[in-house]
């Protein structure tokens, strides 16, 4: 037993330096713990402009570089969506052509030598001695112009006419083609399957504005519960000191041995320690919660949300299952491409049937060929078309393309039925870990209420010598794990809420 006198010694020490070694604390000190969460360090208080679950969610959705890949990734196929309804519009092709050709020799039409041969022809002479063909009707014969007839056979060995050499050609042509059987069988469902994949692609979008808004409230929760172990670190440390002050003042009164200082000094600097790794990991999460939101260090972080909050926890997991499976946006984009996949299948199969098309086509000439002889004027001339058209090796072709795509589309449904039996536990899991969650903060917070009595009448016993030096350490370690569970807790809580609100499939906010 420790005399009197000695106590009486220790007693004069402690009351130098302060009540039990501890400084009365200011008014501004006294107003932050006043606002401080319930349990929780000061560290933790909401500062009013701070950073909030929502606000770091909103942020994060509106600078996310996936989201930017997903909407060009819409875009694309609205793209593509557009192409195959033009596919549907008739073709229409109009071209304008000029022709110089090279000066030639104009050729002579032979007629032979035989004088009847040449007076059963319809032969026309101008008045410069060209020879033209005219027009016979009945007995008479008409010619062109200032063209006469010839009275008689020529009394050449040969008779012969030419056609006039025309060096310059212009034709302007416009041109219709209408895939008359294409069109409903084909290009039809092209169109349909673009337009399921469009909305497919929206769902993606969605999905991936859900994951950035919910990696960004996990990342915000992590910055908390960094901060959170820096502060009950640091609070440590400073129990620590505390207890070597005190019991440094004993061993200069010589009421307690120098052993029990040197372990008080191993345990201060594994305080240190532990204070050192808290802030390297708050370090770390800081600049992970950065990434996130794409902000520069220039911008603080200050927490503008409250640890302790009332938080409303979800209903059944049977409830929130049955609306992850209808409302989850990446089961319903997989059905969407499922069904895109099935119109994209009886397209391809319309490839294995012949198609009928129809072409309509005017050209504006000069010359024109359709007109003999030729001569130097525009004439208009035009054609319709009908064509059937059938390949046996585009047949086959067809044929296996369709059985690829049908195999795709099943391998999509099984994808579908694994990604609907993978949501349904991972629902139940993230459910239960926040009920069990919910259930550790009320047990973290009689833990710490009972930690930090027990850590005051060890201490108090300590002081007046009922208790030994290893006692009041382990209180005090009984209240750092007391601490750190119960920001733990209240972390694990709202990441398994954020996380729920994922798995549900709930939508985030433009």
């Amino acid at each position: 037993m420790i005399s009197t006198a000695r106590w009486c010694a220790a007693a004069v020490v402690l009351a130098v330096g302060g009540a039990w070694g501890q400084t009365p604390p200011t008014a501004e000190a006294q107003g932050v713990a006043e606002r401080a969460p319930v349990g929780l360090p000061a560290a933790l208080s909401p500062q009013p402009g701070g950073w909030t679950a929502d606000r770091v969610a909103a942020r994060a959705v509106r600078t996310s570089l996936a989201l930017r890949a997903s909407e060009a990734n819409t875009a694309a196929a609205d793209a593509s969506r557009s192409e195959a309804l033009v596919a549907m519009i008739p073709q229409v092709t109009i071209s304008a052509r000029y022709t110089r050709l090279s000066p030639i020799t104009a050729p002579v039409l032979n007629l032979g030598s035989s004088a009847s041969a040449t007076s059963s022809l319809p032969i026309c002479v101008d008045t410069n001695g060209g020879i033209f063909i005219g027009v016979r009707t009945g007995t008479m014969l008409v010619c062109p112009g200032s063209s006469r007839a010839l009275p008689s056979a020529p009394t050449s060995p040969s008779a012969g006419f030419s056609f006039p050499v025309i060096l310059d050609n212009i034709v302007l042509n416009g041109t219709v083609i209408v895939p008359l059987s294409d069109i409903p069988f084909r290009l039809a469902r092209v169109y349909e399957a673009a337009g399921l994949t469009l909305q497919a692609r929206r769902l993606d979008e969605l999905s991936v504005r859900a994951q950035a808004a919910a990696d960004a409230r996990v990342a915000f929760y992590e910055y908390m519960r960094a901060q959170g172990q820096v502060a009950v670190a640091q609070q440590a440390l400073e129990t620590a000191q505390q207890h070597r002050a005190d019991l440094a003042r004993f061993v200069e009164a010589g009421t307690v041995a120098r052993v029990d200082l040197l372990r008080v000094d191993a345990q201060v600097a594994e305080s240190e320690r532990i204070v050192l790794s808290a802030r390297e990991g708050q370090s770390l999460a800081e600049a992970q919660l950065r990434q996130r939101l794409h902000v520069d260090e220039s911008e603080p972080l200050t927490l503008g949300e409250a640890l302790d909050g009332e938080l409303r926890m979800p209903g059944s997991a049977r409830e929130l299952i049955d609306r992850a499976v209808h409302a989850r946006p990446e089961l319903m984009s997989l059905d969407r491409q499922s069904q895109a996949l099935g119109a994209s299948v009886s397209a391809t199969r319309a490839g294995m049937y012949p198609s009928l098309s129809g072409q309509f086509s005017m050209d504006i000439a000069n010359p024109n060929s359709r007109f003999v002889p030729n001569s130097q004027e525009f004439n208009t001339t035009w054609s319709a078309t009908l064509q059937a058209a059938w390949s046996p090796t585009g047949a086959f072709a067809s044929s296996a393309a369709a059985s690829r795509l049908s195999a795709q589309r099943a391998s999509l449904t099984a994808q579908i039925a694994q990604l609907r039996e993978g949501t349904e536990i991972e629902v139940r899991s993230v459910w239960i870990a926040a009920q069990t969650s919910s259930a550790a903060i009320e047990s973290a917070r009689r833990q710490l209420v009972s930690a930090e009595e027990s850590y005051r009448v060890r201490r108090e016993r300590f002081l007046v010598g009922n208790a030994v030096s290893s006692d009041l350490t382990d209180a005090e370690l009984d209240l750092l794990r007391a601490r750190l569970a119960l920001v733990n807790a209240n972390v694990d809580l709202r990441e398994s809420l954020a996380r729920l609100r994922r798995a549900v499939g709930e939508r985030e906010p433009d």
